[in-house]
């Protein structure tokens, strides 16, 4: 379909992609799908794009988009991350204290898998117990490095200061926006490329894996301190605060008049925002059991499954109420079965299977906002849509 088509896009558009592992397949379909619909790939050389924000492995997406990667290198990519990316297991450092004869030593992946399959959770203990992060970040930053550092302008492991500059010479002057969490100061960091603050000295690599560093399966992320002296500030994944759907900070660094805000008026933005597959209760209980029956370390595993997939929903809604007449674009899949976050072995049948789903719906236009006159053809399996939100659609 020609670039815009009968879709009714507007003026200026955002991209706001969810965490969630290796689940970031799935919305590389949406992102083939996105590129057929506005006729331009890679999708950062259409002049209507101005926002790209991500979580976690939204993030990573996010970046790549920015740099001009496409749709189709981005689901290459993945695949690429699959094992790899989980292939070494963290620093051995029992109950969390360091012992110089064990600083380098690791517990060989193959033994980390069986501990994970053990029942009643004790396997999960003793992973705890031995190593605070379950896996090495090495892996997975050689892989951002191989990917986005060849970049023929902006060289290897470039500074976000040095993207933001790189992104503003193009005509549309688009802004990445990457989230983590501080975690002394519990609050959401958004590492932009228009930011004049210390996140501009991070370095694009170590802004990713600091909005990937999912707790207990990555080590946190420090901020840059000043020079000659130690990081005092770390930075975890995105998705531990507020923003695991990072579509409000789009529609601010889009809608608002402020700081770097473009003050763009909401009726002439449409906003897409990709998520990585929901699971509903009854899958979720059939996977963990009933929270009855949960133990102490149960609640500590899950307990941020509790209110990051609730933000994700209350985030979109919190959206419309805020940027009336904004276009917003929910789309998400349905998923009949719990996806960890590093089940790679998923990856060349479920996900694909799954992403799929999600560039049917994003060619049909199918999304969960979309309005009361074609609530049939609305596609909402997070229950975004509540009868307030439906006041406000119309």
């Amino acid at each position: 379909m020609a670039a815009g088509g009968d879709y009714g896009l507007r003026d200026h558009i955002g991209i706001a992609i969810d965490g969630g592992g290796v689940r970031g397949a799935i919305v590389a379909h949406g992102i083939i799908e996105l590129e057929n619909i506005l006729g331009t790939r890679p999708l950062i050389d259409d002049p209507r794009v101005k926002v790209l924000a991500g979580t976690s492995t939204g993030s990573l997406i996010a970046a790549s988009l920015a740099l001009g990667l496409t749709g189709e290198q981005i689901l290459a990519l993945y695949t690429q991350l699959g094992e790899r990316a989980f292939s070494q297991a963290g620093t051995l450092r029992p109950y969390g204290v360091r012992i110089p004869l064990l600083s380098r030593a690791r517990l060989p992946i193959g033994v980390v898998r069986a501990l994970e399959k053990v029942p009643l959770s004790i396997g999960e203990l003793l992973l705890y117990l031995l190593m605070p992060a379950r896996y090495s970040f090495g892996p997975l930053r050689a892989i951002i490095r191989e990917t986005l550092g060849n970049h023929p302008v902006l060289g290897a492991n470039p500074t976000l200061a040095e993207v933001g500059a790189y992104l503003r010479a193009k005509p549309n002057q688009p802004t990445l926006i990457i989230t983590a969490v501080e975690v002394a100061a519990r609050q959401t960091r958004f590492l932009k490329t228009t930011s004049t603050e210390t996140y501009e000295r991070m370095t694009l690599t170590d802004a990713l894996l600091a909005s990937s560093s999912i707790p207990t399966y990555f080590d946190p992320i420090p901020l840059p301190a000043t020079s000659g002296r130690r990081p005092t500030r770390w930075l975890v994944d995105g998705g531990v605060g507020n923003f695991g759907n990072p579509a409000l900070v789009v529609a601010w660094e889009m809608c608002e008049p402020l700081g770097s805000g473009r003050g763009y008026n909401p009726a002439d933005v449409t906003l897409y925002s990709f998520g990585t597959g929901f699971a509903p209760a009854e899958v979720y209980e059939k996977e963990y059991g009933s929270a009855r029956n949960w133990w102490a370390l149960d609640w500590s595993l899950r307990a941020a499954d509790l209110f990051v997939d609730d933000t994700i929903r209350e985030q979109a809604r919190n959206l419309i109420g805020q940027y009336r007449g904004i276009d917003l674009r929910r789309f998400q899949v349905l998923l009949d079965r719990v996806v960890e976050p590093d089940r790679f072995d998923l990856l060349d049948d479920y996900l694909m299977q799954k992403g799929e789903q999600l560039r049917r719906l994003v060619r049909q236009n199918r999304h969960a906002l979309r309005s009361t006159e074609d609530i049939t053809q609305r596609h909402d399996p997070e229950r975004i849509v509540t009868a307030s939100v439906e006041e406000r659609l119309r």
